[in-house]
């Protein structure tokens, strides 16, 4: 198997939640992104919304 074979492509994703409730979602990673930082207003409850995580997950793969 070759080294490119070997590196598998990563996904960057930034975890968002709010301050003051259960709420969580999840976004591809963008420049500028970093934890800690507030994002935007929460649609649930109006809180403030921030950076919880970044963090990479490689695809799934499918054994045959």
């Amino acid at each position: 198997m070759s080294s490119q074979q070997q590196k598998e492509q990563l996904t960057v994703i930034t975890e968002i939640k709010c301050r003051t409730c259960d709420y969580t979602t999840t976004r591809p990673f963008t420049e500028g992104d970093f934890v800690l930082k507030e994002v935007g207003s929460c649609s649930k409850d109006g809180g403030t919304l921030y950076i919880a995580g970044i963090y990479a997950v490689s695809p799934v793969k499918e054994n045959k």
